[in-house]
């Protein structure tokens, strides 16, 4: 069996990957062609005693979730977890950023994961017991100025894997939805990060730290993965907050990281 993972070169999808490996699990590895995609391969193979397989693909394009399927099933590999990393964040005002970047973030965001989930699903129920997890994010549990759409495409995500979870409950598949907060996934991050102070500052996780957490719940069929004790804590305040004591914060918040763009 092969767990099959979206944007895994590097950031989280690189962290879940290896987690994933770690644990003696098979891997198939989906993201952009390249030397890192290549290097991950290589890695994963040498390190852990384990299967690796790599296919590159711009999974913004419209085939290229059926270019991920029809290369599993001509390799006849089969699958039993299905990880849905992939994805593009963004800052900026909404008039800001072009029509063309927010159709390839709705497609990496959202498409892809629907679409490879719809692909690979009668496949996952042949072999369960079988997983599938879908990356989506605290923001999307709010409305956040400067990350409009970013926000709305994990919103999406969190309904999607909810009601799709209650629709699969006796098939042998569990769906999962990993929501992280601040993560230290790349330089851009890292800098934005930076710039938070407090409660908001000590949230931030380590993409290894929230691979660890998410792949053990999704192992053990949890619904929704927050991963890190303070962003349990902050969404917990949130449930009890009035709106616009939220948007306060949430103003707050992004004015100290207006500098930054990721």
């Amino acid at each position: 069996m092969y767990t099959l993972i979206t944007g895994a070169s590097s950031g989280i999808g690189k962290a879940l990957a290896l987690e994933c490996a770690s644990r003696g699990m098979n891997i198939l590895l989906v993201a952009l062609p390249g030397e890192d995609l290549v290097a991950m391969e290589k890695m994963i193979c040498e390190r852990y005693k384990v299967t690796c397989y790599s296919f590159g693909t711009d999974l913004s394009l419209n085939t290229a979730a059926a270019d991920v399927y029809n290369w599993v099933k001509e390799k006849n590999y089969p699958v039993n977890v299905l990880l849905n990393n992939v994805g593009v964040g963004s800052k900026g005002a909404f008039e800001k950023l072009s029509i063309e970047f927010y159709q390839k973030q709705i497609n990496l965001n959202i498409l892809s994961t629907c679409l490879l989930t719809r692909l690979f699903i009668d496949d996952l129920k042949e072999n369960a017991p079988a997983y599938i997890m879908n990356m989506g994010s605290m923001g999307g549990f709010f409305s956040l100025p400067e990350k409009v759409v970013y926000a709305a495409t994990k919103s999406f995500i969190y309904s999607f894997s909810m009601a799709l979870r209650m629709e699969l409950e006796s098939s042998g598949i569990s769906v999962s939805v990993v929501c992280p907060g601040g993560i230290d996934s790349n330089e851009n991050t890292i800098a934005s990060n930076q710039s938070l102070r407090g409660i908001a500052k000590r949230s931030i996780l380590s993409p290894e730290d929230l691979a660890k957490e998410a792949i053990s719940k999704m192992l053990k069929g949890k619904a929704a993965i927050i991963p890190g004790f303070w962003n349990r804590c902050i969404y917990g305040v949130s449930k009890l907050t009035p709106n616009f004591l939220q948007n306060m914060l949430v103003r707050r918040t992004f004015k100290r990281i207006s500098m930054h763009k990721y």
